[in-house]
């Protein structure tokens, strides 16, 4: 019984595991198009900086320094985007140049929550049909089956007879 335990929970390590490279290629598509959306904003930014004979990072900060009510709402929200596109950025070159093995893995430790919520919301789960993903499946399959094979036996060794 607990061999059968241990395989259904691998199946179902294998079904989840293997999701992982789908979705994180659809996160990188939306983080692609949050990237896209900013670029535009922050190149309108940067000329509007240039015109006062400012670095991006000069102007934000002297929007961050400005104090008055409506140089505050007008930079904050400029300022959060240049974050925004700094941060997504960075993230989309770190993503694009991870090989694809690790991709999942990376995202898992490095995410954006809005990013994240948004792929999550229209994320179809689908069966891999790509080596990654099938190498992922068997990891989680392993890993599950293990993990459960290893607590039932733990479990159930005072109860067995030799």
């Amino acid at each position: 019984m607990s061999r059968m335990i241990a395989f259904i929970f691998g199946i179902l390590g294998a079904l989840g595991a293997s999701q992982a490279p789908g979705f994180t290629q659809q996160y990188l598509q939306n983080l692609k198009g949050g990237v896209d959306r900013l670029t535009e904003v922050v190149e309108r930014f940067d000329a509007d900086a240039a015109l006062s004979n400012m670095s991006r990072n000069e102007a934000v900060a002297a929007c961050k320094r400005d104090e008055r009510p409506g140089g505050v709402l007008s930079c904050k929200n400029r300022v959060e985007d240049v974050e925004a596109y700094t941060r997504f950025r960075l993230q989309l070159n770190e993503l694009e140049q991870a090989d694809p093995w690790q991709r999942p893995i990376f995202l898992a430790r490095n995410f954006d929550e809005d990013i994240a919520r948004s792929t999550l919301e229209s994320y179809e789960p689908s069966v891999p049909a790509t080596l990654v993903g099938g190498g992922y499946a068997l990891a989680g399959f392993a890993l599950l089956w293990g993990v459960v094979s290893l607590l039932l036996g733990i479990i159930t060794a005072p109860f067995n007879r030799y």
